[in-house]
């Protein structure tokens, strides 16, 4: 019986999960892919972090200085926000 390598499965995901969250800001953004991938491994930020700011950002509910407040306290939020608006600005 074969034995289930269960730390390349989750590598696998992982890697999966970040190709998808990359090229999804890239058709969002007009950016392409490997741009995307710079600025997110520049501003040092997790997925998970960078999903969070990218809610925060589209919650139309919060006023921008509630929005700032709340990016501010992710890791790396401030530097993943800078990134993204020198590229699309």
């Amino acid at each position: 019986m074969n034995t289930i390598d269960w730390n390349e499965i989750a590598n696998n995901a992982a890697k999966q999960t970040d190709d998808e969250l990359g090229s999804q800001l890239a058709h969002l953004t007009n950016l392409k892919l490997v741009e995307v991938e710079s600025f997110i491994a520049e501003s040092k930020i997790t997925n998970a972090n960078a999903i969070k700011v990218l809610q925060i950002i589209d919650n139309a509910a919060l006023a921008n200085n509630i929005k700032a407040v709340k990016i501010e306290t992710i890791e790396n939020g401030i530097n993943f926000l800078t990134k993204l608006a020198s590229k699309v600005i």
